[in-house]
């Protein structure tokens, strides 16, 4: 029974993880499932001795105690006590985690990797022929042109089909990618083959999703493969090696930016990116006539916003109303309409949790941080520099789309690399 269970409950995260960039209800539903097995796991197996009290400090349960403290700066008091079942993942994740050994997390890790890199395949494959579809209905197959990569295919177009953001799509992307770097370098169990046909087909979907920040978490990716293959073949002396690896990356780059410069692509790095940071408020970023106020603009109100309350916040879930009133308050109307909010994770949590919310977000995003890169887990640190990334330019945390992957990948990390740690320490202490 108990080898069924863990089975299932393997089955599920794997599920969970293969979902996330398909579809977020259904993925929804394996996390609740993922809960309920683990559960019962846990009571029949008695393992309440087992918690591990520390680790859950640097987890994601001192955010969900913050939400629940700023409940009482809220006006009304408690109007954002549906927030707290929006990240009820963000309590349980840990809890559950902190029951599982080593072995187990292994299996559960093994899991959600195989199911994010094979979900998020499938999610660019559906997402590339919906777009081939809508660009052939307008001429003749198999016939290209630089229109490809403009407006109407890339971006929210691209994957407006699937209803999920692109950048936070592309994070899942990026994500599987890094995954499959790792295991190509390493002795990993994917064929060698596959592997490349995975790589490829995860670029390709990123290109499509022309999200700035999805680009730049790439390019470090990639930039960091190239760097570490050129190493490596330095330290072996495999010259005639790095001397290809240098000309095909010259080139690289080089038909990279010839295939995409008369494109939406760069237009969004340079006219919209200027736009974003310059104080724009109602008028058009780009030739569609689409009007709308900057990000600089917007956080000039967000950060008059944050003086108001800088110690502890507006509160729970106050971000939208609060941001709304300075936003009409400020004659930016387009963004009062469309009750954006700060577009950027260390501000929203300023508005609503003051200077003390802002320490407790660094506070855990930071320490991961450290525990990754002291643990040497390349996917652990790439996830958490993942998240401090777009945080920068969006709530990230705060979306469904973020909020369940980081529960479930970022707690499953914390505690297996706590735990491997914990062991070696053990096996340096019995060696002596």
């Amino acid at each position: 029974m108990k080898n069924k269970l863990s089975l299932i409950k393997n089955i599920v995260c794997f599920s969970m993880a293969f979902f996330l960039p398909i579809h977020i209800g259904i993925s929804n539903v394996f996390l609740v499932l993922f809960f309920v097995v683990s559960t019962y796991l846990v009571i029949t197996e008695k393992r309440f001795h087992s918690i591990k009290i520390r680790a859950l400090y640097f987890s994601l349960i001192p955010i969900v105690l913050l939400y629940i403290f700023g409940l009482f700066f809220s006006f009304p008091i408690f109007k954002g006590i549906d927030i707290i079942g929006r990240n009820i993942s963000f309590l349980l994740c840990p809890l559950i985690f902190s029951w599982f050994n080593n072995q187990e997390l292994t299996k559960i890790r093994k899991s959600l990797y195989g199911g994010l890199i094979l979900g998020s395949i499938l999610s660019i494959i559906i997402l590339l022929i919906n777009n081939f579809l809508n660009y052939f209905a307008t001429r003749p197959f198999l016939k290209f042109d630089d229109e490809i990569f403009n407006y109407y295919y890339t971006y929210n177009y691209f994957t407006s089909s699937l209803e999920i953001h692109p950048t936070y799509l592309g994070v899942y992307f990026v994500i599987a990618l890094v995954i499959l770097i790792r295991d190509f370098f390493g002795r990993g169990q994917i064929n060698y083959y596959l592997k490349i046909i995975g790589i490829v087909i995860l670029s390709a979907g990123i290109l499509f999703l022309n999200s700035r920040m999805v680009y730049f978490l790439f390019s470090v990716a990639v930039i960091g493969a190239i760097l570490y293959s050129a190493i490596l073949f330095f330290r072996k002396r495999y010259y005639k090696q790095l001397l290809i690896l240098t000309i095909v990356s010259v080139c690289g780059i080089f038909l990279s930016f010839n295939l995409i410069s008369k494109t939406f692509i760069v237009s969004r790095f340079t006219d919209e990116l200027a736009w974003e940071l310059s104080d724009q408020v109602d008028t058009s970023y780009n030739n569609k006539n689409v009007v709308a106020d900057s990000r600089i603009a917007r956080w000039a109100t967000v950060l008059k916003t944050i003086s108001e309350k800088p110690i502890f916040g507006h509160g729970t879930h106050s971000e939208k109303d609060i941001l709304a009133a300075g936003y009409k308050k400020d004659g930016l109307l387009i963004s009062y309409k469309n009750r954006y909010d700060a577009h950027n994770i260390y501000m929203s949590f300023a508005v609503e949790f003051g200077i003390v919310g802002l320490f407790i977000l660094l506070f855990y995003l930071l320490s991961n941080l450290w525990i990754a890169i002291k643990a040497k887990d390349l996917e652990y640190a790439f996830l958490i520099f993942a998240i401090i990334s777009v945080g920068c330019f969006e709530s990230y945390l705060k979306n469904n789309a973020a909020i369940t992957f980081v529960a479930m990948f970022g707690s499953m990390l914390l505690f297996y690399n706590l735990d491997k740690n914990s062991k070696n320490k053990v096996r340096c202490k019995l060696k002596k």
